[in-house]
């Protein structure tokens, strides 16, 4: 089974320096989606490769890494985004984990049209995202979390999604559906080390309120 791991930093809203870095050290490697490079280069991570169109990445970045030696894949075709682009050349190089910085914030439409490529993208990778405020594992089958008492948790259907069940959450669900648009779980609380989310299929981003315990990949 492959086991490979791969951090990807884009251009969004990165997580803070010691959860980027403790990333960094559980990797087999690291690429940037274009303007993420500016954002490795201000957190000092060497990338093994950076990729894109290159309409973010400012010149000085480009040409710190350029002399520093890292493959820079310039693509310049406009029917798939950088992260696209990147997600392809991880899966090119059979990855299995990708932890995610950088994907939500800054523009609106660029995070919603990211979370559509997370739907695409499900099934070849294990797909984990962090953001400065949480952790978001992306689940397809029933999945136990590691939590704190009083943790705010919130499942949010990336796909319609039934069979739900709760156990270990404030506000228990016994077999409901939830579906973008017309149920959510937002705004639940553990209630005590662990909860378990059960589901018979669909896609959910699982919400987990980011502290040194959910660093781990």
């Amino acid at each position: 089974m492959n086991t490979r791991k791969a951090l990807l930093i884009c251009n969004g809203k990165m997580a803070a320096d010691e959860v980027v870095h403790s990333l960094v050290s559980q990797v087999d490697t690291i690429v940037c989606a274009d303007g993420g490079a500016n954002a490795a280069r201000s957190l000092d991570i060497m990338p093994d490769t950076i990729i894109g169109d290159f309409d973010s990445i400012t010149g000085d970045t480009r040409a710190y890494y350029e002399r520093a030696g890292v493959p820079l894949i310039h693509l310049e075709r406009q029917d798939d985004t950088d992260f696209e682009k990147a997600l392809l050349l991880l899966r090119e190089q059979e990855v299995r984990t990708v932890a995610v910085c950088g994907v939500t914030g800054k523009l609106l439409d660029h995070t919603l049209g990211n979370f559509s490529i997370l739907l695409r993208y499900r099934d070849d990778f294990d797909l984990v995202l962090f953001d400065p405020h949480y952790r978001v594992d992306i689940i397809t089958a029933t999945r136990t979390f590691p939590s704190r008492p009083a943790d705010r948790i919130s499942i949010v259907p990336l796909a319609p999604s039934d069979g739900i069940h709760y156990s270990g959450l404030r506000y228990p669900l016994q077999g409901e559906s939830l579906s973008f648009g017309l149920t959510e779980g937002t705004c639940n609380e553990a209630l005590d080390d662990k909860f378990t989310i059960f589901m018979r299929n669909g896609v959910l981003l699982v919400f987990r309120e980011l502290h040194e315990g959910m660093w781990t990949l």
